[in-house]
């Protein structure tokens, strides 16, 4: 009997702390999300804040592009000849008409000296033949036409004009000038070799960014909004460039073309992937920072600052770009957002509600 009584305690016993148990896990439950507000206070919250107010939002549209020189030309030597001197580099910047390389000259210096004794003796056989019509080379202007032209084809003063003209082109084509300023790439000559092909010349002032937006995004697009472009290798770099054209047709994949264009940099080269971001403004907006805004049970919350204590709100993020959030407080969860409340944008990302904070 006295051992049957024992066994009936620690059941009595089990089932109590069972029930107990039990109790605490549903009041468990039931307090989550409010002893959730209080999880992240830290020792010290040092906060910084900033007065919500309705201003200017830049919706953002980002693409991926790539980059085209607006100017690019291979520069090769348009006469025959050996290549004697290379004064450039890849990578090199030059001048307009700066000389970049030059063939052999002693040939061409040679058939030019020719041509101007040819030249020398055709002026001469021409004042002797206009000495027997009574002319003389200064009445020229004077003679008519049709006799001046015979005159001059049979002294043979044409053929050597002609002649001394191109020995000058062949000599001056001897040094390969840039046809405007910019950069030297694909640099191909050797000297000593033959004359061709020496480079291709890039205008670095300006380049092309061509890149595709969907069927849907077509309206966000105009020519002659504003885009900014960042290479993918360096995004602190950020250039101001224009939308010049916008392709009027559909490709099979959903996309149109759409062409811009942005100053040059030495941050840029031709050929370069960069980001293209397109804003457009819509007035009237509350925006905050994107800082402003953390996630407390898969829910988006802000913390208003009052009394020297950070006030939880939860709201609804709009829309967002890389830097701001437009919210509006979420009315579902009985919060409210008003004009001037401040706003914690840093510093939150261990705050509770009603968790005592400092500003910095």
């Amino acid at each position: 009997m006295r051992r049957f009584n024992t066994i009936l305690m620690f059941a009595v016993a089990a089932v109590l702390i069972c029930g107990c148990k039990g109790k605490k896990d549903k009041e468990s439950d039931e307090n989550k999300t409010e002893m959730a507000r209080g999880n992240y206070n830290a020792e010290k919250n040092v906060v910084t804040v900033a007065p919500l107010e309705r201003k200017v939002f830049n919706k953002q549209l980002v693409c991926n592009g790539k980059l085209e020189a607006q100017s690019k030309v291979t520069v090769q030597f348009a006469t025959q000849g050996t290549v004697a001197d290379i004064k450039v580099r890849d990578g090199q910047k030059v001048q307009k008409g700066q000389i970049l390389a030059s063939l052999d000259k002693e040939q061409p210096q040679r058939q030019l000296e020719q041509a101007r004794l040819a030249y020398d003796k055709a002026e001469m056989n021409l004042a002797d033949r206009l000495l027997d019509y009574g002319y003389t080379l200064a009445d020229t202007a004077s003679i008519p036409a049709d006799q001046k032209r015979v005159i001059y084809i049979n002294t043979g003063f044409i053929d050597a004009q002609m002649s001394l003209a191109n020995a000058e082109r062949t000599f001056r084509q001897c040094d390969l000038k840039a046809p405007f300023s910019g950069k030297v790439a694909s640099l191909k000559a050797r000297v000593h070799e033959q004359g061709g092909q020496l480079c291709t010349l890039i205008d670095d002032s300006r380049y092309l960014v061509r890149f595709n937006v969907l069927e849907t995004e077509y309206k966000f697009v105009k020519v002659g909004q504003q885009v900014l472009v960042s290479p993918f290798v360096d995004s602190d770099v950020v250039l101001k460039g224009s939308v010049l054209s916008i392709n009027p047709t559909v490709d099979q994949n959903g996309q149109i073309a759409v062409t811009a264009q942005v100053p040059g940099s030495d941050a840029l080269m031709d050929g370069m992937n960069v980001r293209i971001t397109i804003e457009n403004s819509i007035p009237d907006q509350l925006v905050v920072p994107k800082s402003a805004v953390v996630i407390r049970d898969n829910m988006e919350v802000l913390f208003r600052y009052e009394d020297g204590q950070s006030v939880w709100t939860y709201v609804n993020v709009l829309m967002s770009n890389t830097t701001q959030h437009v919210v509006e407080a979420n009315k579902d969860r009985g919060a409210e957002l008003n004009i001037g409340d401040l706003i914690i944008t840093s510093g939150n990302l261990n705050l509770g509600d009603a968790a005592p904070v400092t500003l910095e």
